[in-house]
């Protein structure tokens, strides 16, 4: 896996383990709902084959979800995109931070 490949999936948990500081979005972090979901379904929308393969490969070796291949199955969506989610914060590869 190239560096490029490595850094969009480190982006890409980062941002699932990182959220911004508002209230909202803390307390839907902590939703006993979320808590308690036991199945995901992955959704790639990156354009890039390999690189939503490596995310999806780490999802699985993180084990805490069951992988289901239908979203009606889902209790959580997980999707992996390559463009900053409404307005979010886009990370460059020298590491420097901005917003849209």
């Amino acid at each position: 896996m190239g560096i490029s490949d490595r850094l969009l999936v480190v982006i890409m948990f980062a941002g699932l383990i990182s959220t911004p500081s508002s209230a909202a979005q803390k307390q839907l972090a902590r939703s006993p709902r979320i808590m308690s979901a036991k199945t995901v379904y992955f959704d790639n929308q990156t354009g890039s084959d390999r690189v939503g393969s490596s995310a999806l490969a780490q999802l699985k070796k993180w084990g805490k979800f069951q992988i289901v291949p239908d979203r009606k199955q889902a209790d959580l969506i997980f999707c992996l995109s390559a463009d900053p989610y409404k307005g979010g914060n886009i990370i460059i590869s020298g590491g420097q931070t901005g917003s849209i």
